[in-house]
């Protein structure tokens, strides 16, 4: 992002959530879609809030568990969330709080 370390105090993440998905069909083209290389784009995109975020800064995560467990993308971000809340018709969108602390 082409932001300074530490501008923030607030970011929002919501990365795309699909990794199959017809790349021409209506929800890839209105919300995006994962590519191959996925894992280290996600974690990449988390490791640049983190940089762009002020110390105790918050970062808000937001990701849709219908295709990736959320307990694969925390395994991918290492770090475990502050806390979080579920919503949607079948609880599978998570909102996620992490906070910068280093």
């Amino acid at each position: 992002m082409p932001f300074d370390d530490e501008s923030f105090k607030l970011v929002v993440f919501d990365p795309p959530h699909f990794n199959d998905l017809g790349r021409t069909s209506y929800t890839a083209q209105k919300y995006g879609f994962l590519m191959p290389t996925w894992e280290s784009d996600l974690k990449a995109g988390f490791d640049e809030c983190m940089r762009v975020l002020q110390q105790y800064g918050i970062l808000i995560f937001k990701w849709n568990e219908h295709q990736i467990p959320t307990s694969k993308i925390l395994e991918i971000f290492d770090t475990e969330p502050l806390f979080g809340h579920k919503s949607g018709k079948a609880s599978k969108t998570h909102w996620l709080t992490f906070m910068k602390t280093n």
